[in-house]
């Protein structure tokens, strides 16, 4: 079987542009959780979120191609964004970087793949549209009770008057849809190899990165671009939130504390936003470059609940059965875990059922640690962001705090304070969406021997 390893990590999160900001903010148990500005919230229980900081996209893609980042939606930048900085930081000189430097390497240790064996493999979310974009179109087709006349919507009966799709710009439509964020990394990028789009909120980029490296052990491709992206921080998304009762309506006071993942007292999870993006590749193909290794993806698993959106295995089994075939797939033992990253809903009965299925899983609990309750939850980035975390802890032995999970839950070792891991070997990274699926990736500490 071809091995798989993690050669370039990317991250846009609540806690930086970069994956080494993230990183940085994660271990120095920074909050990037604050008051939502980004729209007029005033009106909702819960007016706070993870929001990315300020940038623009245009600053990450070839010259050439700046006019495309105004079809992009949100979801879409921070993608690129990440991909970008996944790239560069595997010194993978694609088109994009090539053309961004004036048809250059930046120097000659940057390697140019085989753009016929590079994949990419997003996840992503429900992209909302641009509310503005969309009333003053619905606006032109009302009738006049202000109910949406169809036929107006389309073709307005009075040649001098425009319909409310003629508000619309051509392409909007390409803002939108979800492969998007997979379409425009590929176009910037230049991938021709193996790519899809994985749709599966919070296990999205589990299952992207799954298929990504199977694809590669299949020798169907030697490198991939492999994560998930998506922004939860908007009226919709946080009406949809709101509605579903997964907010915590008692921290508009104190955002830094509103998250709790696994904490006696957490009230629910806040929104946020995001994107990680990791570069994959074959382990002699890395090594043939001289990459730099972050970790090797062992151990692959998935399975899925079957329970309604939102409810819980009171015993946790689904959790328990993807970790455990996870670490089978790795050819390897419970005990063999150094530390676990897990979905860390923080919600009350969902961090139960996780809780009974850690504990069910293993006789000896290791450690756990989350992002989480730094950044909120950011739907089909939250575990590609978890996975970037987990290769830069094993890459550089340390482990970073979970952040306001004060009281853990019973039988849980959650880490509070940033430590060495000299020793740490092995981190299970979980992930669970609303309607049940779960994944479960296993990295490992790189080894040239097994």
């Amino acid at each position: 079987m071809r091995r798989v390893v993690i050669t370039g990590t990317g991250a846009v999160s609540p806690l930086g542009l970069t994956a080494e900001a993230s990183f940085e903010g994660f271990k120095s148990a920074r909050s990037g959780v604050d008051v939502i500005r980004a729209f007029d919230a005033s009106s909702f229980p819960c007016g706070v979120a993870g929001s990315v900081p300020a940038f623009k996209a245009a600053e990450f893609v070839p010259k050439s191609y700046r006019k495309s980042t105004k079809i992009m939606a949100r979801d879409i930048e921070l993608a690129v964004v990440a991909a970008d900085n996944a790239v560069r930081d595997a010194r993978l000189a694609t088109r994009g970087i090539l053309e961004s430097t004036g048809g250059t390497s930046p120097d000659n240790t940057w390697y140019a793949p085989d753009p016929s064996r590079v994949g990419c493999n997003i996840g992503a979310g429900l992209i909302c549209a641009d509310l503005n974009e969309l009333t003053e179109a619905m606006a032109r087709a009302a009738n006049p009770d202000n109910t949406l006349n169809l036929a107006r919507w389309g073709k307005s009966d009075n040649p001098n008057e425009s319909s409310g799709m003629d508000a619309l710009a051509p392409l909007w439509l390409l803002k939108y849809l979800p492969n998007m964020l997979s379409c425009h990394v590929s176009i910037i990028h230049d991938t021709r190899g193996p790519s899809n789009t994985i749709t599966c909120q919070q296990a999205s980029a589990g299952l992207a990165m799954a298929e990504a490296c199977r694809t590669i052990q299949r020798d169907q491709a030697d490198v991939a671009l492999v994560g998930g992206g998506e922004s939860l921080v908007h009226p919709m998304g946080l009406m949809r939130w709101t509605k579903l009762h997964l907010l915590n309506r008692h921290a508009n006071g104190d955002p830094s504390k509103a998250c709790r993942p696994y904490d006696k007292n957490c009230a629910g999870t806040v929104i946020a936003e995001g994107a990680g993006v990791l570069v994959i590749e074959e382990l002699e193909h890395a090594r043939r470059r001289g990459a730099h290794i972050y970790a090797e993806i062992k151990g692959l698993s998935s399975c899925a609940s079957g329970l309604p959106l939102g409810t819980a295995d009171l015993a946790g089994e689904p959790l328990k059965h993807a970790a455990l075939k996870a670490i089978a797939d790795a050819g390897l033992k419970p005990d063999d875990i150094s530390l676990l990253m897990p979905p860390a809903s923080a919600l009350p009965h969902l961090d139960q059922s996780d809780a009974m299925g850690i504990r069910s899983a293993f006789g000896r609990v290791p450690p756990l640690t989350t992002p989480r309750g730094a950044m909120g939850d950011a739907g089909a980035a939250s575990q590609a962001i978890d996975l970037v975390l987990a290769a830069q802890m094993l890459d550089r032995r340390e482990i970073c705090p979970s952040l306001n999970s004060d009281q853990p839950l019973d039988g849980l070792s959650v880490v509070t304070h940033a430590a060495p891991a000299v020793d740490m070997r092995n981190i299970l990274v979980l992930a669970r969406s609303l309607a049940g699926q779960h994944s479960a990736i296993l990295l490992s500490r790189y080894q040239e021997t097994e």
